[in-house]
């Protein structure tokens, strides 16, 4: 394969070890970030930089959830709840990449272009834009004011559920699956597992304290990356010496980012977390651009 060389092994141990530390910061699995960087800087295919990167994301997680075991912030009951709806959107949005893997490629200018890669990536920019625009203007305004109804309580179809990280706020359990099986899809699809949509929306849609958030995130991601892995393994999209370097790094990396986390105001993690994403726009978009220019 041309995109291999010994060097491949490097660049994997470095991007490893820096989603490890998002990871531990944010409760993000960094799936979002290791997938495009594995396609824009190392030129792995996009398949299998998804089904790769999701090897990494189920490795970097679940060393998160062991340093965050006793912090008391894990809500296990609301995980449970997301990942119901989160195990099909994962099979969906597999199933979608794997048909647009056979696809035949799409002219651009002139050029052929891998069906696969040129639509995940025009998906990626326009959900990172989105969650970056919508985090920059949130921790630039005033706090609303303490105990205000959160968005998701609002929804009214039962049944409900009261959950211990959101005290007073009984939520809608249909509301909360059907929003599982979109994290689920952008897993299977794009290879994030969902805690780049989850975290902000546990945040600003559910009402929960952004460290609560990092370490319930950590948890839904692992479920969605345990499902997403089985599937893309059998799809053929995972390389398993690839994903080595990944998780050494991520490893290390992870425990570098609890530590900071443990450290750090919630209001500047919500700022560094959209400055993340704001990095992640302009990795892809850059690639973007130079596919289709």
């Amino acid at each position: 394969m041309s995109w291999f060389s010994p060097a491949t092994y490097l660049g994997a141990l470095a991007i490893g070890l820096g989603i490890g530390a998002l990871t531990g910061m944010f409760g993000v699995g960094g799936g979002f970030l290791v997938t495009p960087l594995l396609n824009v800087l190392l030129g792995v295919p996009m398949p299998l930089a998804v089904g790769t990167g999701l090897l990494q994301v189920l490795g970097t997680t679940s060393s998160g959830i062991y340093l965050r075991r006793k912090s008391g912030l894990i809500d296990l009951k609301l995980a449970v709840t997301l990942f119901g709806g989160s195990t099909v959107g994962v099979w969906l949005g597999t199933a979608t990449l794997n048909g647009l893997k056979g696809a035949a490629e799409v002219k651009v200018r002139g050029n052929p272009v891998a069906a696969a890669d040129l639509y995940t990536l025009i998906i990626y920019v326009i959900m990172l834009i989105g969650i970056a625009a919508y985090m920059l203007y949130d921790t630039s305004r005033t706090a609303p004011p303490e105990g205000e109804r959160s968005p998701f309580a609002r929804i009214r179809i039962p049944p409900f559920a009261c959950y211990d990280s959101l005290p007073g706020n009984a939520l809608s359990i249909p509301a909360l699956s059907y929003f599982g099986l979109i994290l689920g899809f952008l897993t299977g699809l794009l290879g994030v597992g969902g805690g780049v949509v989850l975290l902000p929306a546990l945040v600003y849609l559910a009402g929960m304290r952004t460290h609560a958030a990092a370490a319930t995130s950590l948890v839904m991601v692992w479920f969605s990356s345990v499902i997403a892995v089985v599937g893309h393994t059998l799809g053929g999209n995972t390389r398993l010496d690839l994903a080595i370097p990944l998780l050494v790094g991520g490893t290390v990396g992870v425990q570098l980012g609890v530590a900071i986390a443990d450290r750090t105001r919630a209001a500047q993690l919500k700022r560094y977390f959209a400055w993340v994403v704001v990095l992640a726009v302009v990795v892809v978009a850059t690639k973007l651009l130079n596919m289709i220019w």
